[in-house]
């Protein structure tokens, strides 16, 4: 069972807010793999809806308390003038120096672990992981690992890029996220091609378990004909 998959468990959260082609494509490739001798168990795992919140008030916490050290006077641009009061140092040269998303994440987690505010949202999200990790483990007594698509929709250009929000960045993690957020050996492959832009499916698999993924792997791709992806217009 170690280095074999025979069944796989789809949570059916996942499948929600999918584009319309990549769901179709994701549902094809669910019916090659049970072509393949793959048992497919639909499933439900409520806590992954609540995952891309938690992961991103605990990343961002991490991410405020590491960039405090680019202040100006060890790390970062370092400021000559002794002078300027701390406030005005370590503002001008976080200003000055870091990018937006940058900003944004140290912002954001050092709302998160204000006083008064920390019970409510940092441990909050340590407990939503909690939860997150425990329904992977319930999953895993039934199946061999976990499948969903990589992404919810397909890669998108970079002037549409350019164009979306923060928030529409975030949620192209919503499917990526819980496995990084439990800690979970994971890999994506190619199921299908979307206006030459390859779709993935991802396989989540127990710590230690590795050779599940590597093995299924290896016999998707003696299955899937791989094409050099032609972009999109």
């Amino acid at each position: 069972m170690s280095g074999e998959i025979g069944s796989v468990a789809v949570p059916e959260e996942v499948l929600a807010d999918l584009s319309d082609d990549m769901r179709e494509a994701f549902e094809g490739a669910i019916d090659r793999l049970e072509g393949m001798g793959v048992e497919v168990q639909r499933v439900s795992m409520p806590s992954l809806r609540f995952a891309l919140s938690a992961y991103y008030i605990l990343a961002t916490a991490e991410a405020s308390t590491n960039m405090a050290r680019y202040c100006g006077m060890r790390y970062g641009d370092i400021v000559e003038d002794t002078d300027l009061g701390f406030n005005e140092m370590f503002s001008n040269v976080r200003s000055r120096d870091l990018g937006a998303e940058t900003k944004r994440r140290i912002l954001l987690g050092t709302f998160c672990r204000m006083v008064g505010l920390r019970d409510r949202y940092y441990i909050k999200a340590l407990q939503v992981r909690r939860l997150v990790i425990r329904q992977y483990e319930e999953r895993f007594r039934e199946a061999d690992a976990v499948l969903t698509p990589t992404m919810p929709f397909v890669a998108p250009r970079f002037d549409e890029i350019e164009g979306m929000s923060a928030l529409e960045e975030y949620l192209a993690d919503t499917l990526t996220v819980p496995p990084n957020l439990a800690g979970l050996p994971h890999i994506s492959l190619p199921c299908a091609y979307i206006e030459g832009m390859p779709a993935g499916m991802q396989l989540v698999a127990p710590h230690w378990k590795e050779g599940r993924l590597l093995s299924l792997a290896e016999r998707w791709e003696n299955v899937f004909q791989y094409r050099r992806p032609e972009g999109r217009t």
